[in-house]
């Protein structure tokens, strides 16, 4: 089943209604609005709706916020751009398949802007024009999706989705307090740092934890215990283990001993985190994350003294860094506009 226009403008204001009633009842006044979705608002929220390809919602400042849908036969990048029929006939100047593309503060032009090549890809755009002769059409921040099923735009998913960027901020609000420093003080000094620390919470388990921790935060960075984390907006672990996983620079996973972090390789599997499963004496914990590596460049598989890892924290942290390195030179090659972003 596919996303229906009344299914979409029902999924926007769930998400809307929950994104403020959550941000209100958790995060002080002061960061409310500098939750993404809240600081486009007041907006004219526009969602197109395609019946062959894709969705997208554009958010354009405005003095009242309302929501339209529009609805069309044409993939939805068409629908969404706009650009005349000539335009669409050509080649795109870029193809996205992957997940969570970002194209920001920039100038393109000369042909038709992209397309998604697959349902998995999205992309999201701000403060972007695009042009091609006398077209232009400007982005104050939009989303575009291949994925048009009814699932992918439930009520539920708005929920979560809406939870889950309440979450990410209440993280950073802790870890500010605890360092005494203000929340932009934190972004801009230590986020970049952050490093989810997974594994096994018996008593056993948390003191291989607590070492893994210490010798991450001697190398600078700040680990991070999924039991650390608010509880609220809502109990769901995997929803925690997404919404953090999502903003850390990799992820450690103590795999050592049968626990409920098997459930959250999975995920590091399916969002493509580079990740570490680390083994006390190389002994897995289980079978299942077994071989994890071999179907994943961005996994790494380690064995380790628990009573002693300096030595192999050292070398995974480097061989993280080495791999987001390598990612980002193979995305900048892909998208040029990340490589003048970066520079």
């Amino acid at each position: 089943m596919n996303v229906t226009d009344a299914e979409l403008r029902n999924y926007v204001e769930k998400f809307i209604k929950t994104l403020e009633e959550t941000a209100q009842q958790y995060l002080p006044e002061e960061l409310q609005k500098k939750l993404l979705h809240l600081s486009l608002l007041p907006s004219k929220i526009t969602g197109y709706v395609s019946t062959q390809f894709g969705v997208a919602i554009e958010y354009t400042p405005s003095a009242n916020t309302e929501i339209v849908i529009v609805r069309g036969s044409a993939r939805v990048e068409d629908l969404f751009l706009q650009a005349p029929a000539r335009l669409r006939g050509t080649g795109p100047m870029f193809s996205i398949g992957g997940a969570d593309t970002g194209i920001y503060k920039l100038t393109l032009s000369g042909a038709f802007p992209f397309r998604l090549t697959r349902t998995q890809a999205n992309v999201s755009i701000g403060d972007v024009q695009f042009e091609a002769g006398p077209w232009k059409r400007t982005i104050h921040f939009a989303e575009v999706f291949g994925d048009r099923s009814s699932e992918m735009w439930s009520l539920e998913k708005a929920v979560l989705r809406a939870k889950d960027e309440v979450l990410a901020a209440m993280v950073e609000v802790k870890r500010a307090d605890e360092k005494h420093v203000s929340v932009s003080e934190y972004i801009d000094q230590f986020k970049m740092k952050t490093v989810l620390v997974l594994g096994d919470y018996d008593e056993a388990g948390l003191a291989r934890l607590q070492n893994i921790s210490r010798c991450l935060a001697k190398l600078g960075y700040e680990p991070l215990f999924i039991k650390d984390i608010p509880d609220h907006p809502h109990q769901d672990l995997p929803q925690k283990v997404v919404a953090i996983g999502a903003i850390s620079r990799f992820v450690v996973v103590d795999d050592s001993s049968k626990s409920g972090h098997l459930l959250e390789v999975q995920l590091c599997k399916q969002n493509n985190w580079v990740t570490i499963l680390l083994r006390a004496g190389g002994q897995g914990g289980s079978w299942m994350s077994a071989g994890a590596a071999h179907l994943s460049n961005v996994i790494l598989e380690k064995p380790y003294d628990p009573d002693f890892p300096d030595v192999a924290i050292t070398e995974v942290s480097e061989w993280s860094e080495s791999k987001l390195k390598e990612l980002q030179v193979k995305f900048d090659s892909t998208y040029p506009w990340r490589a003048n972003t970066n520079s």
